[in-house]
């Protein structure tokens, strides 16, 4: 803020006493300051004490995915006869929409970071004056009617950093298991670690083995999720790191063990590692002279023992147990990839191993998968799970399905693959083939023929080749019968008129992702999605909405919803945020998303209309484990039209054009969709 005084009064004060001085000064820098702001601001504007500067993202103390940069996003009071804010973070300039909206791409630094905003409210006349520069300083210099200052407070973590070679220090288990496991004979068994480079190092399993050699492996990148999967470059040029140890040991018959903790050894690269190394065999020390020159090897060493315990061969396992939630999900790692869903209660597996909270579950002689112990119960021993000879498969037909029946004599594990289009596979787990018959029903016009295989003990294979594309499908079990339900496309594919679609407006309870003014995720998908609805109406489409208000529906009710209702299609609308690490300015966009292979072409087709509707970027195509388009029986897809993060964008899904324009387009995606799954089927 510049203020000055009238040169007659400023040579009159300079020939007074200090203290005259003084007090004159600050007589006039209070008439000066009163003067201005009142000439500048309306009464109402000096009074205002809500404005202020808000962040939405991130929130204080937070602590930030990432290492080296991070958005920051919120808002500043709107611009108003012809005034607007000013914003600078941490001395950056940052663009602000009329609305008041921001967001910024910012570098941070480790341990504690601050973000210093600034916001100056200036006439948007004498800024013109500046030729739009974003200097701080020529702001500064301009007439300030006022200024807003705030400071976030944020935890960055520390990226990790090669050891220095001064000492040698073990510093930390790196890939390591969730907690304690179980293992068995056959099972290989994985050690890493980190610590100074190198050195020479092993680790050992009390009661088992001593020494296991493990190796230093070439200095590691540190990798982020978010980047390959949504940055522009794939993963960043973070910071290789040495020193990172690897081992392994495959566990032979006869060893065992009972909740153990592993001992790591980090030692000096010396005689006794070169003899290993060039001369010696892993273990021998018979003779007297190598003894003697191994006594004499550097034995400074850092010690530390595991942060889980180990078990091999434990007295308690293998056991049967019995899955008890409605369904399930079973896994090829805990926390890790889905082997395979909807796994009904009843079903029974044995159990070999485990790793905190999770069961590792043999399927077969050579295929495992993993379940949480809390949705599964331990039978007595004894009990072994099912085993069923397969002797005759047969298929019902009716209007909207075909049904193939498999009887069995318990509940096995199985999975579904959609090799094609028109191919789909099931396995059966602990079910061998005794099949001599299969029956078609004469009336079905979709199968062309099915068939058997016996892949491996205890594995069943039936392959189904379709006539058509497949469409949807379920699994369930009758008893011990197992059931493949294989859903027909509905009739007359060339007209989107009385078929049944389900809109899922994204969020509801929970608010989704939050632009920079504070409007909901949740808002903007409920406002397109009952544009979409009018849309398909009017064309004549039987429209099911998931929600048509704002309260709470959770997740898994979506999908139920639309299974209730019998539902052709499945599309849920939502709008998009990012971690924190990416940029948003280069990443950003519409993008579609499906799960099943049968679900890609109507992603394809509303990605197709939605690009050039929205005229914002194309930000993909993706497969995405998402909970509502996990469902097999229709189409669906997840649509995230734009990115609330970003002030344009959140500005633009608040106006009724923007989402005509995207109602339109998905609308347009769901009609091309039909009229090429028509076509397919001349």
């Amino acid at each position: 803020m510049r203020l000055s005084a009238a040169p007659n009064l400023n040579a009159m004060l300079w020939r007074s006493t200090f203290p005259v001085r003084l007090l004159i000064s600050l007589i006039l820098s209070v008439v000066a300051v009163s003067s201005v702001m009142g000439a500048s601001l309306k009464p109402d504007d000096i009074n205002d004490v809500n404005a202020q500067i808000k962040i939405i993202h991130p929130k204080p103390n937070q602590l930030v995915a990432s290492v080296d940069s991070a958005f920051i996003l919120g808002n500043v009071p709107a611009e108003n006869d012809g005034q607007a804010y000013k914003l600078f973070i941490n001395d950056q300039f940052v663009p602000v929409h009329p609305n008041g909206g921001f967001i910024a791409f910012l570098p941070i630094a480790p341990d504690t970071f601050q973000f210093h905003l600034e916001a100056y409210l200036v006439e948007k006349d004498r800024y013109k004056d500046l030729n739009g520069t974003s200097s701080k300083n020529d702001i500064l210099s301009i007439h300030i009617q006022r200024a807003l200052t705030k400071t976030l407070s944020v935890v960055v973590p520390k990226p990790m950093q090669t050891l220095p070679m001064d000492s040698t220090v073990f510093d930390r288990e790196i890939n390591l298991p969730s907690g304690d496991i179980v293992m068995t004979s056959g099972d290989r068994f994985k050690v890493e670690f980190r610590g100074t480079p190198g050195r020479a190092a092993w680790f050992g399993i009390p009661g088992v083995i001593d020494s296991v050699p493990m190796a230093e492996l070439e200095p590691q990148m540190q990798q982020f999720f978010g980047e390959s999967v949504f940055g522009a470059g794939g993963v960043p040029e973070s910071l290789k790191v040495a020193g990172v140890y690897s081992g392994f040991y495959d566990i032979p018959p006869g060893v065992q063990c009972d909740t153990v903790r592993l001992n790591y050894c980090l030692g000096q690269l010396g005689v006794r590692e070169l003899l290993h190394r060039f001369w010696l065999p892993p273990y021998e020390h018979d003779d007297r002279m190598l003894s003697m020159l191994l006594s004499m090897t550097d034995t400074t060493c850092a010690d530390t023992i595991s942060s889980y315990r180990v078990s091999i061969n434990g007295p308690d396992y293998p056991f049967t147990v019995r899955f008890m939630d409605s369904v399930q999900i079973i896994r090829y790692a805990p926390r890790m990839g889905y082997f395979a869903i909807f796994q009904p209660k009843g079903v029974e597996a044995l159990a070999v191993g485990a790793e905190a909270d999770w069961y590792r579950i043999q399927l077969s002689k050579t295929q495992f998968a993993w379940v949480q112990k809390n949705s599964v119960e331990i039978l007595p021993k004894g009990i072994l799970p099912p085993s069923s000879y397969l002797a005759s498969v047969r298929t019902y037909d009716s209007t909207g399905s075909l049904l193939f029946e498999f009887p069995l004599t318990g509940k096995h594990p199985f999975r579904v693959f959609e090799d094609d289009p028109k191919t789909l596979r099931i396995q059966l787990f602990g079910v061998t083939s005794n099949t001599d018959w299969i029956r078609y029903d004469f009336a079905d016009t979709l199968v062309d023929i099915a068939t058997w295989s016996q892949p491996e003990n205890g594995v069943y294979e039936f392959k189904i080749h379709l006539r058509h594309d497949i469409w949807g499908y379920d699994t369930f079990y009758r008893g011990n019968t197992f059931y493949f339900q294989l859903n027909k496309a509905p009739e007359d594919l060339n007209d989107i008129e009385d078929k049944i679609i389900v809109i899922d407006p994204g969020h509801s309870k929970d608010s989704g992702a939050i632009g920079p003014t504070g409007y909901t995720e949740a808002e903007a998908n409920l406002a397109i999605a009952l544009k979409v609805a009018e849309k398909l109406q009017s064309r004549g489409a039987i429209v099911v909405l998931t929600r048509e208000d704002m309260s709470d529906l959770p997740l898994y009710d979506r999908p139920t919803i639309a299974k209730i209702v019998d539902a052709d299609l499945f599309v849920s609308i939502h709008n998009n945020a990012l971690p924190d690490r990416i940029n948003p300015f280069q990443n950003n966009g519409s993008s579609t998303y499906y799960y099943h292979p049968h679900s890609i072409g109507l992603a394809r087709a509303i990605q197709k209309a939605l690009v050039p509707k929205t005229e914002l970027r194309d930000f993909g195509l993706y497969h995405g484990n998402l909970a509502v388009n996990r469902p097999t029986q229709y189409p669906a897809v997840l649509v995230e039209c734009a990115f609330m993060i970003l002030p344009e964008q959140e500005a633009l899904l608040k106006t009724d054009k923007f989402r005509e324009r995207i109602a339109e387009a998905i609308t347009d995606g769901i009609e091309e969709f039909l009229k090429e799954a028509h076509n397919v089927r001349k």
